[in-house]
């Protein structure tokens, strides 16, 4: 584990600086409701088509599937094992299997956390998660049994790097919307390694199987180093 500066962490799949997270600035609202909050204007803009959208490619063949078979260029992943992972089909589209654990609805709901569009269930199931959160955080201090809880990977570009959060995105996005300015975090080994160097692009997984182009690969790795 390492303690890490708020300033160099990074949303999953946006490549969003995380002070800039719907998630945090909601938190940051004085007692919002899901309808007036960050959250909701989020999920109401941000809504990709295919992974291109969500990705900004055009050239890479991952480009037209579906945006929750995303994957990183580094992953040891395909994106139909991603989105075997994450989501199953319905007739109103994609929905995320964690949001169906949370008591989503087949017959009704569709989206998950990461973007929009989301069914209104799923976005106050979200946005009452994150709250509950926060307050339990707020009100009782930050006491993990693990540091491993919040994990991620970090990216390496030359001298400089950047840490990407990929589990335990609540309790980070309380501690950011707190004020703090470190935070402890991990790297585990996910998705694929915990250290990916941007000299190594000719190595990555997604790289090598022909999902991504080279060069749209480095474009998506810089645009997240750039947050």
């Amino acid at each position: 584990m390492v303690s890490v500066p708020v300033d160099r962490c990074r949303m999953n799949l946006t490549a969003l600086h995380i002070s800039r997270s719907p998630f945090v600035q909601t938190l940051q609202q004085s007692d919002p409701q899901y309808a007036d909050s960050a959250l909701f204007q989020y999920y109401e803009s941000v809504t990709p088509s295919c992974v291109g959208d969500l990705l900004q490619l055009s050239d890479s063949r991952i480009a037209s599937l579906p945006p929750m078979a995303a994957v990183m260029p580094w992953w040891c992943m395909s994106p139909e094992r991603r989105l075997q992972q994450v989501a199953i089909e319905t007739d109103g589209g994609f929905i995320g299997k964690e949001a169906l654990k949370l008591g989503a609805s087949v017959a009704d709901d569709f989206g998950w956390q990461y973007f929009g569009p989301v069914s209104s269930a799923v976005g106050q199931m979200e946005f009452d998660r994150q709250r509950a959160v926060f307050q339990s955080i707020r009100r009782n201090g930050y006491n993990p049994t693990s540091y491993l809880h919040v994990h991620g990977e970090f990216l390496v570009r030359g001298d400089d790097w950047v840490w990407v959060n990929l589990g335990g995105k609540h309790r980070l996005n309380a501690l950011v919307a707190m004020g703090a300015q470190e935070v402890i975090v991990s790297a585990k080994r996910k998705y694929g390694p915990e250290f990916v160097r941007r000299e190594e692009v000719d190595l990555w997984p997604n790289v090598q199987s022909g999902w991504f182009t080279r060069e749209e690969a480095l474009r998506l790795f810089d645009r997240i180093m750039e947050g």
